[in-house]
């Protein structure tokens, strides 16, 4: 789907994934070898925040939980969350972290099923999507890691959309 249809449909809460492959730089470098190492399709994941006809993504990343314009992150996949709208206290809560750190090692946390959500002010990009969706009273599964996320969603919310230029 082009991102120009996928952005009329995209709502507060849906599920962005994504899937780097490349050998570039060593940013790329050490997504596909952690892909490798965790047998992961895919390498983030974020949830998608509609503020003034714009999307962003809430996610948490190398610089640190952030919301950050989706049109600058494509392509990527895409999950309808079934829920019409996220709720006051998790649109707050997401935000009352922004700016929070980000951890290598809540990752290998969340890869070893080791993680307990939001339990210091350290985020992987996994455990802080589920964090936020506990604040909105859904557990989408315990498994933070962004693959985890996205086949719990397949199984519970529907299909997976790529979204591209």
């Amino acid at each position: 789907m082009k991102y120009d249809e996928a952005r009329q449909q995209i709502k507060s809460g849906d599920l962005l994934a994504w899937s780097h492959g490349g050998w570039s730089n060593w940013h790329d470098i050490e997504v596909s070898l952690v892909r490798i190492a965790t047998q992961s399709e895919f390498s983030h994941v974020g949830m998608a925040f509609v503020l003034l006809d714009r999307i962003f993504i809430l996610e948490a990343v190398g610089a640190g939980v952030r919301l950050f314009p989706l049109s600058r992150e494509i392509p990527f996949y895409w999950i309808r969350r079934p829920k019409e709208r996220l709720s006051e206290e998790a649109i707050a809560y997401a935000f009352s972290v922004l700016g929070d750190s980000y951890s290598k090692w809540q990752a290998i946390k969340g890869f070893f099923n080791k993680l307990r959500l939001g339990e210091d002010a350290l985020w992987m990009c996994g455990e802080f999507f589920l964090a936020i969706l506990k604040k909105d009273d859904e557990v989408l599964t315990n498994v933070a890691t962004p693959s985890g996320i996205v086949k719990a969603a397949m199984q519970r919310w529907g299909s997976l959309t790529f979204v591209e230029v």
